[in-house]
């Protein structure tokens, strides 16, 4: 039940916590969309009759813009308990009304609250640990943040540097090096298929990711991949709902009762692709006529999340919450591409951030000079993407790129500044001996 904060919705949450008890609140359209708050019972959690349960507050996969945040304010009586669940330092969804400002006034609006700083990574490897933990240092708006690994490993390798001399260099090195990761040549088989894991590789295909800044640096790593035989799924941020065809399906295939998903979405295309019924948009005006093309695209774009939705209520879920066009499915064989804002909640063994560059991060636009909050919101992007790895990290950025239609230079970003070298390997360079392999703990 979308909600918005007005006296109507109020009315309307007071009911459903007196039908139902506590509540959970938490963003419709998943980590990285959503435009209002949703509700839902708690069900079997152990929460009192006035308790709030919150997720990320911080700006993250559950942002709090004014109106939420007076919302939330209204729904917690003096007497019962908000339990807020966030990270300021992940505070990355400000262009979407995201405000981290709401997070530092907790403990002005809530008395007394009780705080539990979760300290130990359990995801990544010492080094990804320590070099995320100086890169955020600058801004951080966690006093005395610390974060300790929850494993030591004296053999954990640094972090990758990779300086390119042109985009098509740094996108040939990401397509060597994963070829590299998951075994090489042998990896192929005669007839021209490849194989997720190579026998002896360490990594496969769905092991890695590679994040940028924008997505118009993704075509340069897809062209490199695909030339190079390496799989690729990339996510667009095209929402599903919002295509019309689609949105005609998902109304129709209520009444449809084939026995799969599958089955039920392409008998709905079948009948709406031959002109009935009549379609109806929600205030009850007729539409327009879906073209026979337009339908039977969104059957094949509809198809896939189909085969991973069990029922009904699963599939029409996924898509009010946001499923895209290109989402990503966990199953596939394949090296994941997508921006660092869509990269927040998710993880891999091995992480790319290509692009590390002063104009992308932060992101400047030409004749533009962002301020020091929009700075610092950057440099907590590259935080996001920093902790999205597990085990390997790698970081490159090219000396040249074309941006707004001109060829334009840039030096590497200044957020690799506040980084140990001791935590970094150049790689392309000598390798350097003098640099004890157990200081990179030390450096924790």
């Amino acid at each position: 039940m979308p909600v918005t904060a007005t006296a109507t919705a109020l009315e309307a949450l007071t009911r459903l916590r007196a039908d139902h008890g506590p509540l959970i609140l938490f963003q419709s359209g998943g980590c990285c969309d959503g435009s209002s708050p949703m509700c839902y019972p708690a069900g079997e959690l152990l929460l009192g009759p006035n308790d709030l349960l919150l997720g990320e507050v911080d700006g993250c996969s559950f942002y709090i813009d004014a109106d939420q945040y007076e919302l939330v304010r209204l729904l917690a009586p003096s007497a019962g308990n908000v339990f807020a669940i966030g990270d300021p330092d992940q505070a990355i969804y400000s262009f979407r009304g995201g405000d981290v400002a709401y997070f530092l006034r907790f403990r002005e609006d809530f008395t007394d609250p009780r705080v539990v700083r979760l300290t130990r990574n359990y995801r990544s490897a010492a080094p990804i640990i320590a070099a995320a933990s100086q890169a955020i240092a600058p801004t951080s708006l966690v006093r005395g943040r610390r974060l300790e690994p929850a494993r030591l490993e004296p053999d954990a390798p640094p972090l990758g540097l990779f300086p390119a001399a042109t985009v098509a260099a740094e996108a040939q090195w990401v397509a060597a090096t994963i070829d590299e990761l998951v075994g090489g040549v042998s990896h192929r088989s005669f007839d021209g298929r490849v194989d997720s894991r190579a026998a002896g590789a360490e990594y496969a295909f769905p092991d890695i990711a590679v994040l940028y800044r924008t997505d118009a640096q993704a075509q340069a790593i897809v062209d490199a991949l695909t030339a190079g035989n390496i799989p690729v799924q990339k996510r667009s941020h095209d929402r599903l709902a919002n295509r019309r065809a689609v949105a005609a399906i998902a109304r129709e295939v209520r009444f449809d009762t084939g026995a799969t998903m599958v089955d039920r979405v392409r008998a709905v295309g079948r009948v709406l692709a031959s002109g009935r019924p009549p379609l109806f948009e929600v205030d009850g005006a007729a539409s327009a006529m879906l073209t026979e093309s337009e339908v039977y695209s969104a059957v094949d774009l509809l198809l896939p999340l189909a085969a991973r939705c069990e029922d009904l209520e699963s599939f029409l879920q996924a898509l009010s919450m946001g499923a895209e066009v290109d989402a990503l499915d966990p199953r596939a064989q394949a090296v994941t591409l997508l921006t660092l804002h869509a990269a927040k909640g998710l993880e891999w063994p091995v992480v790319f951030i290509v692009g590390c560059e002063d104009g992308l991060l932060p992101l400047r636009f030409p004749g533009t000079e962002p301020d020091a909050e929009a700075v610092a919101e950057e440099r907590r992007l590259f935080f996001v993407g920093m902790t999205r790895a597990q085990r390997r990290l790698f970081l490159s950025h090219a000396a040249k790129r074309t941006r707004s239609g001109g060829e334009v230079q840039h030096p590497r970003t200044p957020f690799l500044a506040p980084i140990d070298p001791g935590l970094l390997q150049h790689l392309g360079e000598a390798p350097r001996d003098d640099r004890p392999r157990h200081r990179q703990l030390r450096l924790l």
